[in-house]
């Protein structure tokens, strides 16, 4: 498999000829598209049959096997550094937006059956957009900004379509809500105080407040205010990782107090200042 040399993405072409293959990535993003055939694909002790134009996220770790007759394949593989590039790129070292898409997209759980695009239109632009990266990555282009634009866009498409299909699903029968429809509206709120109060989530989702607690700790076996905090602690250690911003900006962003208030709850909830986290971060990463 090639690799660009600074940002070392990798992009592999794969046909699939009365063959069986699997796919098990450590990257922070793999994504893997159907462009032409079909077959069945199976996970996590699943099997599910794929056609082409689908597009899967491949969780870190997690063994992907594509069995087909004749299919063609496009793998695009981004480490971190790759998608920090990007952020730092378009001049969002305070939001990190694109970290945040991220952290929706790998904890959705929509992802991994492949119903990535419920809007046609997107479907043909992200195809479109794949397919230039594949071409960029084939000519060995020494101008990887391209690349980067497209995979930056292709990230957009992606959380913007899977966050429609959660609002869709919830207007046909906003009855028929579950847990995991909270747990992708709070991932995709986190920073918004307001739309992560209990009431207006409560209310969101047409259930009592009262009970909202009692069928948030049934279902994950913590409380409400507990994963909540957890979540947004494990965000905190996605800055301190693999971006640059200061602490006070990641409280800021993260809507914590202050940064002196951060730094109290990381040291009590993981053991270790957000200054020594960091620090063991980049020493593992250099090792």
């Amino acid at each position: 498999m090639k690799t660009l040399p600074v940002e070392r993405i990798d992009v592999n072409e794969i046909k699939i000829c009365h063959e069986e293959i699997s796919i098990k990535t450590k990257t922070f993003l793999s994504l893997v598209y159907v462009l032409n055939g079909h077959g069945a694909l199976t996970y996590d002790e699943r099997t599910i049959t794929f056609k082409e134009s689908k597009l899967f996220i491949i969780p870190q770790n997690q063994l992907y096997q594509f069995k087909s007759e004749n299919a063609e394949l496009v793998a695009i593989q981004c480490p971190i550094e790759f998608i920090d590039k990007i952020r730092l790129e378009a001049d969002r070292i305070e939001s990190c937006e694109n970290l945040y898409k991220l952290q929706y997209i790998s904890n959705n759980y929509h992802a991994r059956a492949g119903c990535v695009f419920r809007n046609k239109d997107d479907e043909c632009f992200a195809e479109a957009l794949i397919l230039q990266i594949a071409r960029e990555y084939r000519n060995k282009t020494n101008d990887y900004l391209i690349i980067r634009n497209c995979i930056s866009i292709l990230l957009n498409l992606i959380a913007r379509n899977i966050i429609e299909s959660e609002t869709s699903d919830l207007k046909e029968n906003r009855k028929a809500f579950s847990i995991m429809k909270i747990i992708t509206y709070i991932q995709e709120h986190v920073i918004d105080k307001e739309k992560t109060r209990i009431q207006v989530i409560a209310d969101h989702f047409g259930i009592s407040r009262n009970y909202f607690g009692e069928y948030f700790k049934q279902h994950t076996g913590v409380s409400y205010q507990d994963y909540l905090l957890d979540y947004r602690l494990k965000l905190v250690e996605t800055y301190l990782k693999y971006s640059s911003a200061r602490l006070s900006e990641i409280a800021y962003e993260l809507q914590f107090s202050d940064e002196s208030h951060l730094s109290k709850l990381f040291k009590k909830y993981r053991n270790m200042t957000p200054k020594e986290y960091r620090k063991n971060a980049l020493n593992q990463s250099d090792s």
